[in-house]
């Protein structure tokens, strides 16, 4: 039996509508909180779309509240010359807004939470640490070692020059956050092993009573609500899904096309590749002067897409965490293949859930392998959704979520009270 609390959640994507992997992994944060506590969210809004969505998300817990929250050019222009020149985090500074904080505050004294969970690492600059609530940091990924392998593996050079100046900043702001929280959460135990050192650097990788418990709850999907996907078992279409403004799938789809996909149309020059997710830049629609390219956008049933793949990839070479793509692709019934990042924080098993590749050559095999083997993509497809339904299904997250709170963070409310 789980006692009740008073959460304030803090949001950095408005979760509805669950159209990413982060706004699914905050839906569930949300729903499972809720279940068991009460919960007022604050969030940032992006788009129209969104706003309409506030009353349905008001449903599942006890109130919302919003700030609108838009980018431009010339704004992030400025905001790189204040972070350079003050010597912070460019990607924390860039999402800070005064409207925010100031909603932020009014909420803590209208509700008076016992917790405040900061959803992302961005919002942790509007918590104060020193105050009466407890503060639950819920890191989708360890951020700056995302920004870091961005330094080290996009094909842009402006970009890779701006990763290697941005990450050690935005490495000390994580550390900071996360020493300064009461309870620090993972979607993965290798997430969470990296926070961990990042909180004891150098030679201090001992236990240190002042450093917060982290805690591994990995990402759910609503498993219920995905059936099993009837693919084309004929088919040769390579299929990626992912938000493509997100550097790392940018990177990930140009480095497939570019190095990968050459090596498969020589043993099979029929086969295509499917690019789907909102958003994709400029870079990223050129592909598609390939005939053998196609480049759909935002789909609202991924399922549209997922009937006609003959096999999905996550060619990732930066990013951390864990990625819902993945996880959304197996309880499809789709036979993937992924690099090492890719499938990082899973709890996968190359040849068994799906196949696992790291330099272009192997990974060219590996999709393959899965065309030119509609019993291996069958079996792959079967495994891997039985594996989300296990491990990673949104009753098996909220239940240890909701764990979590009652043993780290329930009695230290009531003994502060």
């Amino acid at each position: 039996m789980h006692r009740s609390l008073k959460i304030l959640v803090l949001e950095h994507l408005f979760p509805m509508p669950p159209d990413s992997g982060g706004k699914i992994k905050s839906l569930c944060t949300i729903r499972a909180l809720a279940s068991a506590h009460t919960v007022q969210v604050l969030s940032y809004v992006r788009t129209e779309t969104e706003q309409e969505h506030v009353p349905k998300l008001k449903s599942i817990c006890d109130n919302v509240d919003t700030v609108s929250f838009s980018r431009s050019r010339p704004a992030d222009a400025a905001c790189a010359v204040k972070s350079a020149l003050l010597g912070k985090s460019y990607i924390v500074t860039r999402d800070f807004r005064r409207e925010m904080l100031e909603r932020f505050r009014q909420a803590v004294q209208m509700f008076q939470p016992d917790v405040v969970h900061v959803d992302h690492l961005q919002m942790a600059q509007f918590v104060d640490f020193d105050s009466s609530y407890l503060t639950v940091l819920d890191q989708h990924n360890v951020e700056h070692i995302i920004v870091k392998r961005i330094s080290e593996t996009s094909t842009s050079a402006l970009l890779r020059a701006y990763a290697r100046l941005e990450w050690p900043k935005l490495k000390e702001f994580e550390r900071d956050a996360c020493r300064r929280s009461n309870l620090v959460l993972a979607v993965s135990d290798q997430d969470a092993k990296e926070l961990r050192n990042l909180m004891l650097p150098g030679a201090h990788r001992q236990e240190d009573a002042t450093v917060p418990p982290v805690e591994t709850v990995p990402i759910g999907v609503d498993f219920d609500s995905i059936p099993l996907v009837e693919r084309d078992p004929n088919s040769k279409d390579i299929l990626f899904i992912g938000t493509m403004y997100w550097p790392p799938n940018i990177d990930c789809v140009l480095y497939f096309y570019r190095e990968i996909l050459p090596m498969i149309k020589q043993k099979l020059p029929e086969c295509t590749f499917t690019i789907a997710g909102q958003k994709p830049p400029r870079v990223v629609q050129d592909l598609a002067r390939d005939p053998a390219v196609r480049v759909t956008g935002y789909v609202k049933d991924p399922r549209d897409v997922a009937a006609k793949c003959g096999v999905f990839v996550v060619p990732l070479r930066s990013g951390s965490g864990v990625r819902v793509k993945i996880l959304d692709a197996l309880a499809m019934g789709l036979p993937v293949v992924s690099t090492s990042i890719g499938a990082e924080g899973l709890a996968v098993k190359n040849g068994e859930h799906l196949l696992i590749a790291d330099d272009a050559e192997s990974f060219a095999e590996a999709v393959i392998t899965i065309l030119n083997s509609k019993e291996l993509a069958q079996d792959l497809a079967l495994r891997g959704r039985e594996l989300v339904r296990q491990e990673y299904s949104w009753q098996v997250v909220e239940k240890r979520l909701l764990d979590v709170y009652e043993s780290h963070l329930y009695n230290i409310r009531c003994s502060a009270k």
